[in-house]
Formats: structure tokens, C-alpha cells, sequence
């Protein structure tokens, strides 16, 4: 598969590499595990490594047939002149072009294929961390001309035209939070003031962590400054001029500031489809309400893979009727 166009921001990514943060690995992985995770019950390709498109996507020439599918809230694209849909799992033939011109939804999507990309691991995960180098293609987003191959693999017809409507995200803009390691170093009044006013997300964000710009600023009992301590996925740090720093996949494994707070996992899934000049709000809760809320979502995720298993729901209408051999292959005749 050749780029053609690599898009704005087009890497590597699976679900990370989780057991290396105590040599100062970073996780790096999916920003989005739910749309991941869906994107591969598509194309019937469990945990396989897939291509992370933000805003607009690459332009890709197949060097091989395969089924993809593009899980996103919706976007723009096109298989050579004809527009197909998201989140439907679609047949590409030897020297097709994929299109995606752009998300019109979210700001993230997933590119997942049946016959897998063909991705040397690094300490077991095939996921790019671009401010190291390392993972994924070359380490790095992908740039106009860079090939990929594609594993062997027989190719399985029947799964042609899975599909899947993606649940609604439930208060879209409202990032639910738990207390943070250096909670009682801040004012009271911050406490309250950092679930009570609107922040925008600021151009100066990306995979590492989004930069938050409230009107007033958290004030810090005494520093900003402690002795530099592990981060966990989420933390919000807060540094000396009071405006939150959440601190996402491809953050730094230690790290020296106060966190007031840190993002539940299903907030960060939230996160995952905000982007610059995006507003959003915090709402505190408990360790055991982030902890059924997780559960909870685990569950309709796993629930809505199983679905996609059962092949419930099909949309043959891209198969082009010229194609009679690839829909008798789809009808089993």
C-alpha cells in the first residue's frame, strides 16, 4: 500500500506499549480505545495495529486486494470516484485509491485491515511515539511515498460489508474527573473554580497532552513545583501560571508539576474527539463512580463486538454490480 498523501497527522497505532513506562517508555496507543477496538471487529482482525488519522486523512493506493474499514463519527471519503460510508467493512482491489478527505465529526479515526499491516514491534507493540522515534513507520507520521505491506492472509468474504452505527457519546464536552495526587496544594477556591468555569483547548495540544485556556487562572497554595513523581494517563498538571495541562498517551513518564486532578478513562475517550478551539467543562466524581462508569463501558464496547461478530447488520450497496464474483463469494454461492 502506498501513501500518496499522508494527511495532517496519519501514525501507527495499536493499544500501546503498557509495561515499559517504568524505563521511561511512553505508552503511546490509540487515542480512542472504543472506535479501535470496533474498527478491528470489522474487519475481523482482533488487536491488530491500525492507521490513526486526525482531521484529514491519507491518500493510500492498494499494491493488494483487502477489506478496511474506516471507523470515525463520520467523515469524508471515497474508494476511487465513488463516496463509501464509515464504519462499514469494504473491499479494496489491487490499485484502488482510498480517499479520506476529511473528518466531519470527532477529530480522530480508524483504519483497520483483514489482511494486517506487516509491523515490526518495539518492546511488544507496533504503535508510534513520534517525539522518540520509535514504533510504528519509522517512528514517525506517515510521509507522501512511504509503503506498507500487508501480512498473508486468506481473505475472508463472508465479513464484507459489516457494519456498525457508533453509539452516541453521552455529554460530549463534559470531562469527568477525579481527585489528583496534589489535590489539597490548591486553593479552595480553584478546587471549585476548575468544574465551575469553560475552558477551550489551545492550538499548543496534541497526542502528549491538551493545553487548557480558562478565564481565571488556579492558584496553588504554595508551588507549582514538587519533586518529580510517575504520571498516570490523564493527570491534570497544573504549572505556575494556573492554566491545566491534561496529560494524555504520548505524555512523559515522570513529571514535576501538581495535578489537581485526573481524567476518568472514559473522559479520555471523550477527549480523543476534541480538538483545538473546542470548549469543555469538568465535573468531579468519585473513584468508585470512574470505576463503574469504566466498567460500564467496557461492557457495551464488548457488547457491541459481539454484535459485529454475529454479522447483525450488512451494507452491500458499495458492492459494485459489475463485481459478480465477489457477490456471489459474499452470498456464499
Amino acid at each position: 500500500m502506498k501513501c500518496i498523501k499522508p494527511g495532517l497527522f496519519t501514525t501507527v497505532q495499536d493499544l500501546g506499549r503498557t509495561k515499559y513506562e517504568k524505563d521511561g517508555f511512553s505508552v503511546a496507543g490509540v487515542m480512542n480505545q472504543y472506535f479501535y477496538n470496533i474498527a478491528n471487529a470489522l474487519v475481523d482482525n482482533e488487536g491488530a495495529s491500525v492507521l490513526e488519522i486526525t482531521m484529514n486523512g491519507p491518500v493510500l493506493q492498494f499494491n493488494a486486494s483487502n477489506i478496511f474499514a474506516f471507523v470515525a463519527l463520520d467523515a469524508e471519503i471515497f474508494l476511487d470516484d465513488q463516496q463509501i460510508p464509515v464504519n462499514t467493512a469494504i473491499y479494496v482491489e489491487k490499485g484502488q485509491v482510498l480517499n479520506i478527505k476529511s473528518i466531519t465529526a470527532g477529530v480522530r479515526g480508524y483504519l483497520a485491515f483483514h489482511k494486517p499491516l506487516n509491523i515490526l514491534p518495539v518492546l511488544e507493540s507496533a504503535s508510534t511515539h513520534t517525539r522518540s522515534g520509535i514504533g510504528g513507520y519509522k517512528g514517525r507520521t506517515l510521509k507522501r511515498n512511504d509503503v506498507f505491506y500487508f501480512k498473508d492472509k486468506p481473505i475472508n468474504y463472508d465479513i464484507i460489508g459489516n457494519t456498525f452505527n457508533l453509539n452516541n457519546v453521552h455529554e460530549p464536552n463534559t470531562i469527568p474527573i477525579i481527585e489528583g495526587l496534589q489535590f489539597e496544594q490548591f486553593e479552595p477556591e480553584s478546587k471549585q473554580l476548575l468544574v465551575s468555569q469553560t475552558y477551550s483547548i489551545s492550538d499548543m495540544s496534541d497526542r502528549m497532552g491538551y493545553r487548557l485556556n480558562g478565564e481565571n487562572s488556579l492558584v496553588h497554595i504554595d508551588s507549582a513545583d514538587i519533586i518529580s513523581e510517575p504520571i498516570a494517563p490523564g493527570s491534570v498538571q497544573v504549572p505556575n501560571n494556573g492554566q491545566p495541562i491534561i496529560l494524555l498517551n504520548d505524555r512523559q513518564t515522570i513529571g514535576g508539576y501538581t495535578k489537581i486532578a485526573t481524567v476518568s478513562f472514559v473522559g479520555r475517550e471523550k477527549l480523543a474527539q476534541l480538538k483545538a478551539q473546542d470548549h469543555l467543562q469538568f465535573k468531579w466524581i468519585t473513584v468508585e463512580e470512574a470505576t463503574k462508569e469504566y466498567k460500564a463501558y467496557i461492557k457495551q464496547m464488548r457488547q457491541d463486538i459481539e454484535t459485529i461478530k454475529m454479522k447483525k447488520y450488512k451494507d452491500l450497496s458499495i458492492v459494485r454490480p459489475k463485481s459478480k464474483k465477489l457477490a456471489k463469494l459474499i452470498k456464499g454461492e
